[in-house]
């Protein structure tokens, strides 16, 4: 066993391919938690996103029952979030419709 081991610190080749192995592993361990730590935040935002909506839904059938509900769907967080603002304030059915309507980034 000794001997491998001094085969192997004498042999620059070997002592490459070592370091390379290793340098590889890490990164590829860096990708990978790099990812996961991307998908985890882009799960909490859907997260967030889908939880808004059904409140804003939710919200806005109790306090509108006889209005359509289809122009509340796929708009986006900051559109959610004021018109669950109108809602709680009571606003009329018009403004929420404006805001729906509005292209909001």
């Amino acid at each position: 066993m000794e001997k491998k081991a001094d085969d192997f610190n004498e042999d620059m080749i070997l002592q490459d391919m070592a370091f390379n192995r290793d340098l590889n592993k890490r990164a590829r361990q860096a990708r990978m938690k790099r990812e996961r730590d991307e998908g985890k935040e882009e799960g909490l935002q859907e997260g967030l996103s889908k939880g808004l909506r059904y409140s804003v839904l939710k919200l806005f059938i109790k306090t509108y029952p006889q209005a359509e509900t289809g122009f509340l769907e796929n708009l986006s967080v900051e559109q959610y979030e004021k018109i669950f603002d109108l809602l709680i304030e009571k606003a009329s059915l018009e403004k929420i419709y404006q805001i729906a309507k509005k292209k909001i980034r």
